[in-house]
């Protein structure tokens, strides 16, 4: 049997890819531990510093069994970060192109800004993808008779 990792420390900053890992790494930590679901906010308490220890403190900590890690998450995001953060991110997607990048690195950038955002449907990404992709691809695509609104993402 191995030991699970704990996860690193999060610190309450609004950036998004600490706090997915955090989540990542604070979910199999106390699943693959066998942490009671009651207890696994508390458990992971213990890696909270910053605002999400303020966080805990002022919000969780009166009754962290009453807790369970999905409502904990979403609580602990909206505390640490902006209002605007969605929305900013929404502006950042519409300014993203390939320019320089391969295809791949284009296409993670697209994916964690996706999935930052929420709630856009395949033919939004799709028309996305397509439309930032640097010209001379588009028109390889095109060639290859693929069309954005038959494509999937």
């Amino acid at each position: 049997l191995l030991k699970p990792d704990p996860p690193e420390k999060y610190n309450g900053a609004a950036d998004l890819r600490a706090f997915m890992k955090f989540v990542t790494d604070g979910t199999a930590y106390v699943r693959d531990g066998r942490v009671p679901k009651n207890s696994r906010v508390l458990k992971l308490s213990r890696y909270l510093t910053g605002t999400a220890h303020d966080f805990y403190m002022s919000s969780v900590s009166d009754d962290p069994k009453a807790w369970r890690l999905k409502q904990f998450f979403i609580e602990l995001y909206n505390y640490c970060f902006p209002l605007t953060f969605r929305l900013d991110q929404r502006r950042k997607l519409e300014r993203t192109f390939q320019d320089n990048k391969t295809v791949r690195q284009y296409t993670g950038e697209l994916r964690e800004l996706f999935n930052t955002v929420g709630l856009m449907d395949e033919r939004e990404k799709v028309h996305k993808l397509w439309s930032g992709l640097n010209r001379n691809l588009q028109q390889g695509l095109w060639r290859e008779k693929l069309d954005p609104e038959m494509s999937s993402y």
